[in-house]
């Protein structure tokens, strides 16, 4: 996805702008209609009906017709992919959350499904020419190729626009190299080569910056200019950081996947782990400040994201990256695979209660992370023998843990 700067004047800004309104409202009354109908008559409105009635809105209606048809088709099927979503999540017994009406400052995006066909880009793309607005200067640097989808995004930062390129992948030369990557909070990563991937914590060095656009806004009337000025600036504060930080994991996955051939890392649900536990009101959770506190340095270090650039960039350059079950892994002993949650000594320190083997922890458990992805990639196992008192014992090969009772 290439990602490029737009420059339009004034009086093409005012046209994305009514793009983007009439694309919004669109979206709104498709779902007003669905929902009444459902409510009033029981019967299910479906994608192909709205489609065959935009063409008999478009005859009635010039200002809908002023704008480029894909658009419109777009933010329909943008409402279905929203319905689908919700009976999907019906279907496995998760928080449905029907989908929204869409207020101005959540409707930020307008698709072009056949992007190749409708934005044209001048001989030295430093112009596109995009329906119903004409030729948009754009920021001049790598070269655009060819591509599908594009999109035009509006953010607190300005104009892009996105273009899903055609990129072909380009195996790279094989390195015999493999690492396990242990996720941690306090490094970025533990390598199984004992290297430690630090991380920038981007939103902890800006949190009081964050925290002091936060407060200007709060005290800003609502409806003000001043108020619109100060969640301008905020929107702003947000976005940069936003954009340092995936600027950082494509600069390290990068390095990653150029030096390994085979990349293990945890399968671990991040959704799931930053839950928050205040609970309810008959029942309070324990200890919710500091959860709170980890819930924003799992979210600022961005696991998930960084798992998704390596999958993304392992398949372009004919890597391969395995996701081993994560069960543990902090308590397993790399040399002897003995499991004990004793061996964790500290947050930092492994000793090994049965081999006395004597490791970094984040690098113990990036040890073994690796070992389970080897043994399961070439189908094999081995039940690891403990001594002779009750513990748990993993099965590395299959990534399963039993419990050992003493004989």
């Amino acid at each position: 996805m290439a990602r490029i700067k737009l420059y339009p004047s004034p009086s093409q800004a005012v046209a994305l702008e009514k793009a983007l309104d009439i694309c919004r409202q669109l979206y709104n009354a498709a779902l007003e209609q669905r929902r009444d109908a459902w409510r009033t008559r029981r019967l299910p409105v479906m994608y192909r009906q709205q489609y065959a009635q935009l063409t008999e809105l478009r005859q009635s209606d010039p200002r809908i017709a002023s704008i480029y048809r894909e658009l419109l088709d777009a933010a329909l099927h943008k409402l279905d992919l929203s319905f689908a979503a919700f009976f999907r999540r019906i279907r496995k017994g998760q928080k449905p959350g029907f989908p929204r009406f869409r207020a101005r400052a959540r409707y930020n995006c307008l698709e072009f499904p056949h992007g190749n066909r409708a934005l044209m880009l001048s001989p030295t793309q430093r112009k596109v020419r995009v329906p119903g607005v004409g030729l948009v200067r754009l920021h001049k640097g790598r070269n655009i190729g060819v591509f599908g989808r594009a999109m035009i995004v509006r953010t607190a930062r300005g104009w892009f626009a996105l273009f899903e390129c055609l990129r072909e992948a380009k195996s790279e030369s094989p390195t015999g190299r493999r690492v396990g990557l242990d996720r941690g909070i306090t490094t970025f990563a533990a390598t199984s080569d004992g290297e430690r991937l630090m991380h920038p914590r981007l939103a902890n060095r800006n949190k009081a910056h964050v925290a002091r656009l936060a407060r200007i806004v709060a005290r800003r009337r609502r409806g003000g200019a001043n108020r619109r000025k100060a969640v301008k600036m905020l929107a702003r504060a947000h976005d940069r950081l936003r954009w340092a930080r995936r600027d950082f994991l494509h600069k390290l996955s990068r390095s990653i996947i150029s030096g390994y051939d085979l990349i293990a890392i945890e399968a671990l649900k991040v959704r799931n782990m930053m839950r928050s536990a205040k609970g309810t009101t008959q029942r309070p959770g324990s200890n919710v400040r500091a959860k709170a506190r980890l819930n924003f340095a799992i979210a600022d270090a961005g696991w998930t994201l960084f798992a998704s650039m390596l999958h993304a960039k392992a398949e372009e350059a004919g890597r391969t990256v395995f996701e081993v079950d994560p069960r543990y892994t902090s308590q397993t002993c790399s040399g002897c695979g003995w499991v004990d949650a004793a061996s964790r000594i500290s947050q930092a320190v492994f000793i090994c209660t049965h081999c006395g083997s004597q490791l970094d922890a984040d690098v113990n458990a990036a040890k073994v992370i690796l070992k389970r992805a080897e043994l399961a990639a070439c189908g094999e196992g081995r039940r690891v023998a403990g001594p002779q008192r009750s513990t748990k014992c993993i099965s590395a090969g299959a990534d399963s843990v039993h419990a050992a009772s003493a004989a």
